[in-house]
């Protein structure tokens, strides 16, 4: 599962579709409901901690402790509080994208646009009308 779609749950979302169009780097899109409001979100994804927005917030491993890096460890107290703290953070990120549910309408709009120059769109725009037709 994708980073971008475990922050849109994390942040209280209902992911009901979810797909990456790329690559090393592209954009992504997901049919969500946020606070009862049904719509899509979109944003971009790339290969480095440079170009991801994701990678550079998040990295490795920031769900554990410093003694167990990279295993956690359900006993541990401080795994825990790292994990509630990541948990946190991943909710954080994703209402940001979750606060611009948007259209179908105006998602197909800026697709269709896109379309012109970029095969990606166009095969975003395709999976999109799959889903409602």
């Amino acid at each position: 599962m994708s980073g971008y779609q475990q922050a849109l749950e994390a942040a209280g979302a209902v992911v009901h579709e979810f797909k990456e169009f790329g690559s090393y780097q592209g954009e992504w899109f997901a049919l969500i409901t946020y606070n009862g409001e049904k719509g899509w979100v979109t944003g971009s994804y790339g290969s480095c901690s440079g170009c991801d927005s994701f990678e550079a917030e998040f990295g490795w491993a920031d769900e554990d402790c410093s003694e167990h890096r990279y295993r956690h460890v359900a006993e541990c107290i401080g795994c825990q509080e790292a994990k509630a703290k990541h948990q946190a953070k991943l909710a954080d990120f994703g209402k940001t994208y979750c606060e611009g549910v948007g259209s179908l309408d105006g998602v197909l709009a800026q697709l269709d646009k896109n379309g012109e120059w970029d095969s990606d769109s166009r095969e975003a725009a395709e999976w999109i009308r799959s889903l409602n037709s």
